[in-house]
């Protein structure tokens, strides 16, 4: 009896599964629609159907869909775009034959546990009402398991389309037959009564959707600090100049803390609050609206990022008050009003997230008020030049290449380094750049035999290989995105066939490990090491304890970069000045970065008339196939 019992619970729960599972065959469609100068395949969602299933139907991958809302909030009547290519076009071009041909046939099949009469219509492109006229004895509605039934030819009259009402139209014109139409949620209960209402709700939302774990783009408006309006108590007028004697290389005025008990920061950046209901946090929608509006989330994670290392702070004592400025325009002259609307100048420092244009007009401002603005970002070692009021957070040029410099004179005394570049003489590129900081560096320091290797002669470098004996592959190669495909894989090929000799492969420029079909077994054979910035490394206690905080308070995963940063920068200079005041910014090398940051800042000016760089570069080595600092 126990046994009989246990078989039954078992038919019960996989019938209630197989209805709950059940998806939409997927119908493909034909139309398209050019978007960016890429033509697309125009998908309407139907029940059942999942990203996943659409694009494999298509012959693609999940991630070449493009949709306009989050993959997990994906409903039917959304619209999916699928890229029109080789394996798309085969796809509809073969089940449009496929279609065609089974046109006038009769389908004897037998009823599965948790189909439905909507369900078989949409499979074979008829209406619930000529499956019920070929089979009397479904006037009830009702499908049993096992059963057989016929399904009559699809016409071309009442070829469905891809929209719903079609189908249920007809339900209008025959009383008698419609109630079976009108009882198909019946079918789909058992999705209703799964765990999911067991949740806490006297305590949380009742739902995913209502925690906000898929719309992470309102989360700002939640937060506690606001924005575009000057907090309570923010500075009418700038602090006086700190009377110091100290001994520094910074010959200009700095200002005190504008109060003991606080500081006031600004962080000014284009968070587009007022278009947040229109950009979509998913990735499958970079294509389609560009990075530009995408660019959008990630300053919202830096803003979050923020929040996380004022919270630290609070605990330990610290208070901060913030203001926050969403700025979007490119103009001077709202840069000077916004600069002196949102009183930007009786702030303790400025976080500034702007583009080159509007940056330099803030950091003018800045010097005229002598107050210390902060660039996250910027890759240009001139945002600091002749404005000591600037600090650049991303790693100098000048400092990237004295930490590779050191690390191969160290790793590799007395082995070859060769640089490999793609000799690009257009201007001053990031690779150009980097290529005479190298060889400025090498040639004043003495201590590492190098060669430069034009990428156009990379046949002989593997020749060169063999002879040799501790070699450092140096990849500086960076053209568009096509030629740097090729230049990777065809490099990591060569360097990989290798099995004596095999050299220790360095990126800069070229992030190589970031390349989608990469071969870590081939960066790992390499002893691959590379720069990075802001590498979010899971193995490392401190960051992984980060990421989980951020997912717990954010539900989503905090960016590599943007999130990480802002964390630092707050958590770095609110430190610096809660314990050494104004006089923190005559001599910041002497502040030994606090333990919460992610990645030590290591500041100093490299002319006396310049704002402060950031020497330490971040060096990750391969390992056990992970990257370690």
């Amino acid at each position: 009896m126990r046994r009989l019992l246990f078989v039954v619970m078992l038919f019960i729960l996989g019938s209630v599964l197989a209805q709950g599972s059940q998806t939409s065959p997927i119908r493909l469609s034909s139309q398209t629609q050019r978007i960016n100068n890429k033509e697309y395949y125009v998908h309407i969602v139907d029940r059942g159907q999942t990203l996943f299933s659409i694009a494999r139907a298509y012959g693609l991958k999940y991630y070449d869909a493009v949709i306009k809302t989050d993959i997990h909030l994906m409903k039917v009547g959304d619209t999916v775009w699928l890229p029109k290519n080789e394996y798309s076009v085969a796809a509809v071009s073969k089940r449009a034959e496929s279609a065609t041909s089974s046109t006038s046939r009769v389908h004897y099949i037998k009823v599965e546990p948790g189909q439905t009469l909507y369900g078989l219509s949409r499979e074979y492109g008829v209406t619930v009402e000529q499956i019920v006229e070929a089979n009397p004895e479904l006037k009830d509605g009702q499908l049993k398991a096992g059963q057989m039934l016929k399904i009559p030819p699809k016409s071309i009259e009442t070829k469905p389309t891809e929209t719903k009402p079609v189908e249920t139209k007809p339900v209008e014109t025959k009383p008698v037959e419609t109630k079976p139409v009108e009882t198909k949620p019946v079918e789909t209960k058992p999705i209703e009564t799964k765990p999911v209402e067991t949740r806490p709700v006297e305590t949380k939302p009742s739902s995913l959707s209502e925690q906000g774990m898929y719309k992470p783009m309102r989360r700002p408006v939640q937060n506690p600090y606001p924005f575009n309006e000057i907090p309570r108590g923010f500075p009418s007028q700038q602090a006086p100049f700190v009377a110091s004697t100290a001994s520094s290389s910074f010959s200009f005025q700095v200002r005190e803390r504008q109060d003991k008990s606080k500081l006031f920061v600004t962080v000014i950046m284009p968070l587009n609050l007022d278009r947040i209901d229109d950009i979509s946090t998913s990735k499958f929608d970079i294509e389609q609206r560009g990075k530009k509006d995408y660019k959008v989330f990630e300053f919202i994670q830096f803003y979050e990022g923020v929040l996380m290392a004022l919270e630290q702070l609070q605990n330990r004592g610290v208070s901060v008050v913030l203001n926050v400025v969403d700025f979007t325009s490119d103009k001077d002259e709202d840069v000077e009003t916004a600069f002196n609307k949102y009183q930007m100048a009786n702030s303790d420092f400025i976080i500034a997230l702007l583009v080159k244009k509007p940056f330099e007009r803030l950091s003018q401002l800045a010097k005229e008020h002598r107050v210390f603005v902060i660039n996250p970002f910027s890759s240009r070692s001139e945002v600091v030049v002749n404005n000591p009021y600037v600090v650049k957070c991303m790693p100098s040029v000048e400092g990237t290449v004295r930490g590779v410099l050191d690390m191969v004179a160290k790793r590799h005394r007395g082995g070859q380094l060769y640089i490999v570049h793609s000799n690009n003489k257009s201007g001053m590129t990031d690779e150009r750049i980097y290529r005479e900081e190298f060889l400025k560096q090498l040639d004043a320091r003495g201590d590492i035999k190098y060669t430069l290797f034009d990428w156009s002669a990379n046949g002989k470098l593997l020749t060169t290989l063999k002879g040799t004996k501790d070699n450092v592959i140096l990849s500086l190669y960076d053209q568009n995105k096509g030629k740097n495909t090729v230049y990777v894989t065809t490099l990591l090929n060569r360097l990989s066939s290798l099995n004596s000799n095999v050299p220790t492969l360095v990126s800069v420029v070229n992030y190589i490990e970031e390349y989608p079909d990469i071969d870590y077994s081939q960066l790992q054979h390499l002893n691959y090491t590379m720069v990075s910035l802001g590498h979010l490394d899971y193995d490392n206690r401190l960051h992984r304890d980060f990421i989980d905080t951020y997912k717990s308070k954010f539900l989503t995963e905090p960016n590599r970069l943007y999130a990480g940063m802002a964390h630092d920068i707050v958590i770095y200079f609110c430190s610096a000045l809660w314990q050494r005041g104004g006089e923190f910014w005559r001599n910041p090398q002497d502040f030994a970065s606090p333990s919460e940051m992610l990645f030590p800042f290591q500041l100093r000016q490299r002319a006396a008339t310049d704002g402060y760089e950031n020497q330490s570069p971040d060096i990750y080595r391969m390992s056990n196939y992970k990257l370690i600092k």
